[in-house]
């Protein structure tokens, strides 16, 4: 506020006048100011003010430099392409309100990529929104944004995620990717690297490893997972003592899988005397008992002694498992002899059946599907607890034998949420699978549940987008009722437009190859 006027709208605005000014300004705040009513004369005086405040503002006269322009584009998605429509009807908006529009979105950018394609130029600014709201679009848009896509991403601090380095630059260049691109091209670079030889990545790593945040750490130290190697041992000691929780239990988990490591020894040390055979009538049975006291040790191991207020296990199950959410499975298998099943029975009889379950469900990889498959057909709540994310570690072709192939016994058996979350962004249903599902699908258009059943209706246009592109069809038309309601009608004509889209694509897609 103008000091100006300040002082009356604190003392009272009765006697402002002309706030003490003269000539041309004095004279129009006199008039606008003469009024019965004090407070709307004062008002106007100080809209006057305000108006006048702007038109004496002085702009800075520094020259400001414009950025060079972008690069042409020579691989832009033309105009005549078949694609053009759908991908132009898919990008209009960088709307992700729904999840089928992210895979929607997702889709497209894949498809473009294996063509060797880049968005059209009109497209970019809805591309690079949307990747800036929805963090898993990101690395599949990246490669389809170009030059002037990353061009634009430069100009506008929301979009830095994609003003990376030229993806397209030869490999004797894409060193410089650590240097100049941005956390996703460094992470691939990271990736490729390691892929090649564990010590070259490593060593890289090494000496950056410090300066990155704790969410980039993470990343780094998950990306060693695939080709994990015993040198690794000497990267990874260091993060156990890293300011981030989450960083330091990635490391315990993968210095666990080194049986040379210091870290799984004195893992196996903790563990190892917890666990007993006894021998009884009818064989020998093994015992479990809890850590009876907590270890000075522990604070290097990622193991908190102090229980947290809102952790449900008590203070010896919640140091079990910890002890459990890091030895790997593996162990518990050679150790007993039991199968994964057999475990997950036997713990479910001893007096640490939720910290043990808890344990092996946040300890599981998809390099593990028969302890997946155990935990999957486990009645305990605990091992169970986050079916989705179990799913998602599964192959496709296995994680449909989990699921009927119609909406109704889905949707009847709670089970339709699960199959729609285990997919993560670029993952469709098996052909064999989508075709009955499909057709199940359809026939909901002429049931009347969908009058009333929102989440039915959602769930509709998120399998749509999960379908396998084979079954698709792009002149599908939705069978429908007379007496739709509006809503319906609207579900009905997404669903439609989300199968002839992505069947469009996929058309596309054939053509093109052949």
């Amino acid at each position: 506020m103008n000091d100006l006027w300040i002082k009356p709208a604190l003392i009272g605005v009765e006697q402002c006048g002309t706030f003490g000014l003269d000539g041309q300004i004095g004279a129009l705040l006199e008039r606008v100011g003469d009024n019965d009513d004090p407070a709307l004369g004062f008002s106007r005086c100080a809209g006057v003010l305000a108006a006048c405040e702007l038109a004496a503002t002085t702009l800075d006269a520094t020259p400001v430099q414009v950025p060079e322009a972008a690069a042409e584009d020579a691989n832009a998605l033309p105009p005549a392409n078949p694609w053009t429509t759908s991908i132009a009807e898919i990008f209009a908006t960088a709307q992700i309100q729904q999840g089928y529009e992210a895979r929607l979105k997702h889709e497209a950018c894949m498809r473009l990529s294996d063509a060797g394609f880049v968005l059209p130029p009109p497209l970019l600014p809805s591309a690079l929104e949307a990747g800036q709201r929805n963090q898993l679009l990101r690395a599949a848009s990246l490669p389809v944004l170009g030059n002037r896509g990353r061009w634009l991403a430069s100009q506008n601090p929301e979009w830095k995620y994609a003003a990376g380095v030229d993806r397209s630059a030869s490999a004797a260049d894409e060193a410089k990717v650590w240097q100049e691109g941005n956390q996703l091209d460094r992470l691939a670079y990271f990736r490729r690297l390691r892929a090649n030889g564990a010590a070259a990545g490593r060593a890289l790593l090494q000496t950056s490893l410090g300066e990155l945040p704790a969410k980039e750490r993470l990343e780094f130290v998950a990306a060693l997972e695939p080709d994990l190697h015993a040198d690794d041992t000497q990267l990874l000691e260091p993060l156990l003592k890293d300011r981030s929780r989450d960083v330091r239990l990635a490391a315990g988990r993968l210095l666990a899988r080194l049986p040379e490591s210091a870290h799984a020894q004195r893992l196996i040390g903790w563990i190892a005397p917890l666990l007993t055979q006894k021998r009884g009538l009818l064989g020998r049975s093994w015992l479990l008992e809890a850590p009876e006291a907590a270890d000075a040790a522990w604070a290097q191991a990622v193991i908190d002694a102090k229980r947290p207020q809102h952790e449900s296990l008590g203070e010896r199950a919640w140091w079990l498992y910890q002890l459990v959410q890091q030895v790997p499975l593996s162990w518990w298998t050679q150790q007993t002899g039991m199968t994964p099943a057999d475990l997950i029975r036997w713990a479910g009889k001893t007096d640490w059946a939720a910290a043990l379950h808890r344990g092996w469900r946040e300890r599981v990889s998809a390099a593990e599907p028969d302890w997946i498959e155990a935990l999957l057909d486990s009645e305990s709540r605990e091992a169970r607890a986050d079916t989705s994310a179990l799913l998602g570690l599964l192959p496709v072709a296995q994680r449909e034998r989990h699921w009927p192939d119609h909406i109704d016994a889905l949707w009847k058996n709670g089970l339709a949420y699960d199959l729609i979350a285990s997919f993560t962004l670029g993952d469709t249903l098996s052909a064999r699978y989508s075709k009955p599902l499909f057709a199940s699908l359809l026939s909901c258009f002429q049931d009347d549940r969908l009058r009333h059943d929102y989440g039915l209706r959602a769930v509709l246009l998120e399998l749509a987008a999960l379908l396998h592109p084979d079954v698709l069809s792009p002149t599908l038309s939705v069978p429908r009722r007379a007496d739709e309601t509006p809503a319906m009608a609207e579900c009905a004509l997404a669903f439609e437009r989300i199968i002839q889209l992505r069947a469009a694509l996929r058309a596309a897609t054939t053509s093109t190859r052949s």
